[in-house]
C-alpha cells in the first residue's frame, strides 16, 4: 500500500493543467487588443506620423516622425571613438540664422555681367567703382569714343579711413582690357580725367561677382 500511494502521488505532482481553448481564444483577443492600443497611440505616431487618437500628439511622440520626415539621412554622433564628425553628424546650435544667412549673401554677390556708357565732361574727371571681396576676379574691357583719358585704376580697401588706395595702373590711353584679382575686399574702379574740351564716353564691359558702386 505504501509503494501504490507514492506512486499515485507522484503522477499527481507531474500532471500538467492543460486550458481550454475558450482560455487560449481570450488570452489571445487580450493579447491582440493591446497589440492593437499601443500600434495605434504609440508606433504610428511616431513612426508614420499618424494620430489618429491624438494621444502621440499629446505625448509628443509625432515630433519623432516629423524630425525623421525632416531630415531622413542617418546622423552621426561625435564621441570619443568617432571624434570628427561625418556630413550627416547632428549639429546643435549650429545652424545660421536667417540674418546670418541674409548677411552671408549680401557679402558674397552672385556672377555677373554688365556694360555702361560713362560720359566724362570736357576738362574735368570722373570715378566709376565696383564693390569687390578679396581675391574675386573682375574681368574688364573699356574704350573711349575716340580721345584719350588719364586714368588711374586703383582700390581702396573695405572700412579704411586714413585714405589709403593702391594703383594698378596710371596712365592716358583711350582703351584697356584685362583682369583684376583684387588684393583686398573694397571698392575697386577708375579715375579717368578728361583734359581736351570735349565730353568722351568711356563704353565699360565688365564680368565678376561683384557690386556696382558707381
Amino acid at each position: 500500500m505504501k509503494n501504490i500511494n507514492n506512486q499515485s502521488n507522484h503522477h499527481e505532482q507531474n500532471t500538467i493543467p492543460v486550458h481550454s481553448n475558450a482560455t487560449l481564444l481570450k488570452a489571445s483577443l487580450c493579447a491582440g487588443i493591446i497589440g492593437a492600443i499601443v500600434l495605434v497611440t504609440a508606433i504610428l505616431p511616431a513612426e508614420y506620423n499618424i494620430d489618429p487618437t491624438g494621444i502621440g500628439k499629446a505625448m509628443g511622440l509625432t515630433k519623432i516622425a516629423e524630425a525623421a520626415q525632416a531630415d531622413p539621412s542617418p546622423i552621426s554622433l561625435v564621441s570619443a571613438e568617432n571624434p570628427t564628425p561625418s556630413a550627416n553628424t547632428l549639429a546643435i546650435d549650429l545652424a545660421p540664422t536667417v540674418s546670418e544667412i541674409k548677411q552671408a549673401r549680401a557679402q558674397e554677390p552672385g556672377m555677373r555681367q554688365d556694360k555702361v556708357d560713362i560720359v566724362i565732361p570736357a576738362g574735368k574727371g570722373l570715378e566709376y567703382k565696383f564693390l569687390l571681396n578679396q581675391g574675386k576676379h573682375l574681368e574688364y574691357d573699356w574704350r573711349t569714343d575716340g580721345g584719350e583719358l588719364f586714368f588711374d585704376f586703383h582700390g581702396e580697401p573695405q572700412g579704411d579711413s586714413t585714405g589709403f588706395y593702391e594703383s594698378f595702373a596710371i596712365t592716358t590711353a583711350s582703351k584697356m582690357r584685362g583682369t583684376l584679382t583684387t588684393p583686398f575686399s573694397g571698392s575697386h574702379g577708375w579715375y579717368w580725367k578728361n583734359k581736351t574740351n570735349q565730353p568722351i564716353t568711356v563704353t565699360l564691359s565688365t564680368k565678376g561677382a561683384y557690386l556696382i558702386k558707381g
